[in-house]
């Protein structure tokens, strides 16, 4: 029984030849169609299936030379050469049809691995202390030099927004991401999400920072505690002794809403009042185009910014406002010139483990001088921004345009690679590096103590306009 059914099969070995050629046509579909994989195994695709087309053109080969080599044995010349012939050609048409699928399909080259690379030595560990030009932007330079420390500046601005266009003023400081700071706490400056301003290294004494938030109070409810009132063009409070600790302030604008500054930094008086002169200025500066034209139209251009700039070379730029440790925002100027997505992924130099994989749509245009503006993670998709912030709740304040890299100790420093990728619309597959920079980051403290955020109170960051991708 065993013998006809070894002459069956060894004498009929077209049958295994064609079963082998179905077999390399099927698993070559994975890599002509790399998206029919599922996605947990997509990369590793391509690689299983041509390690089946090997072992069944093997197999294939194999059975060929040792029937060959039975048939001559045998002195059966011209069924061994007709043999080979049809082999040639079995192969030979599963090849052609190979190719003809390739061709419809049009596949993307494969897509690079995310392989552990050691640290390298030429790497420069910036420090992540860029200034950000959007609307995101939390920390903000300022030059107290051109003020005085003897009364408090006008606030023309949010003045006049406060007395004639309330609403429009509360509409924009609960809706921009910079604003969007809900804490109930006093101690707002030991929180994420709120507008730092920093005085230049060259002041006098240790700098120092302002911190700055809105307040709006109803009516007959008291100023947070600590916090002394003033008003726009008085005076400071007294501070009896040169080197006494500054007060907290809140800046009445006159009806409900508070602007609350903190000066965190040398007790020095002339140096705090100078430097919170200078960031009232720079804050109400930031006003004048809602308080020109108070709109809704106004307040999406402000939360939007300027998306374009002047310039041919991609940049990357990365902020870690001061007393936030751990929480970043970042920008990307560039310009990929079609549709696609910018991915950053962050990874750690050391052991090269992706920490990260941040992503938003592509800004782009024909024009080869222009520069588009991609916040990170203020351009986020809302899928996106919903798994990057559910982890985060305790730490950053809903709307909060901040992201982390790396959960524990704060002061826990680490290097790490930022590298920015297009991937084309499409072919999605297909990836193309854009820059690389190295950064000294540190971890972020999860477990803040004081006030906690209920899964009621979440809300995502405010989304770009669709209109603003291209």
């Amino acid at each position: 029984m065993n013998r006809e059914i070894f002459k069956k099969y060894l004498l009929s070995p077209w049958r295994v030849h064609l079963i082998c050629c179905v077999v390399s046509i099927l698993a070559g579909i994975f890599i002509i169609w790399p998206r029919t994989a599922p996605r947990a195994w997509r990369l590793e695709a391509g690689d299983y299936a041509g390690i089946i087309i090997s072992a069944a053109f093997l197999l294939s080969l194999g059975l060929l030379i040792l029937v060959g080599a039975w048939l001559l044995l045998r002195l059966r010349n011209a069924k061994a050469l007709l043999m080979v012939l049809s082999w040639i050609g079995l192969w030979s048409g599963t090849t052609v049809l190979y190719m003809v699928l390739a061709v419809i399909a049009n596949p993307p080259p494969p897509m690079e691995k995310e392989l552990p690379q050691p640290i390298q030595q030429s790497d420069t560990l910036h420090i992540p202390h860029d200034y950000l030009v959007g609307p995101d932007a939390l920390l903000l330079p300022i030059t107290p030099e051109n003020y005085t420390a003897d009364k408090i500046v006008q606030t023309p601005a949010l003045s006049q927004l406060e007395q004639e266009n309330q609403d429009i003023l509360q509409r924009y400081i609960s809706t921009a991401p910079r604003w969007a700071h809900s804490s109930t706490l006093d101690t707002f400056y030991t929180k994420p999400g709120h507008v730092v301003l920093e005085p230049p290294a060259s002041l006098k004494g240790t700098p120092g920072h302002i911190h700055v938030a809105f307040r709006t109070l109803a009516e007959g409810e008291p100023v947070p505690a600590g916090y002394t009132v003033v008003r726009p063009g008085g005076d400071f409070p007294a501070v009896t002794e040169e080197n006494a600790q500054i007060p907290d302030l809140a800046l009445d604008l006159g009806g409900s809403h508070y602007l609350l500054l903190a000066w965190r930094g040398a007790a020095h008086k002339e140096t705090a009042f100078k430097a919170i002169n200078a960031a009232i200025s720079a804050i109400d500066a930031r006003f004048h185009p809602l308080a020109n034209n108070p709109s809704a139209e106004t307040i999406d251009k402000m939360i939007e910014g300027k998306p374009g700039t002047l310039g041919s070379t991609p940049e990357m730029r990365l902020c870690e406002p001061p007393a936030q440790y751990g929480a970043y925002q970042a920008e990307l100027f560039l310009n990929p010139g079609e549709e696609g997505t910018i991915l950053l992924i962050i990874k750690d130099l050391e052991k090269g483990k992706t920490l990260q994989v941040l992503n938003c749509p592509a800004l782009y245009s024909n024009n080869e001088n222009e520069l588009f503006r991609h916040d990170i993670p203020g351009s986020m998709p809302e899928w996106m921004r919903t798994s990057q912030f559910r982890s985060t709740d305790n730490v950053l304040f809903p709307g909060t345009p901040l992201f982390i890299i790396r959960k524990g100790e704060s002061h826990h420093y680490f290097g790490a690679a930022f590298e920015v990728w297009f991937s084309p619309a499409g072919n999605p597959g297909q990836r193309k590096l854009i820059m690389r920079r190295c950064y000294k980051v540190q971890a972020c403290e999860m477990d803040y103590p004081g006030e906690k955020v209920s899964p009621s109170q979440i809300q995502l960051p405010t989304a770009r306009p669709p209109e603003s991708i291209k």
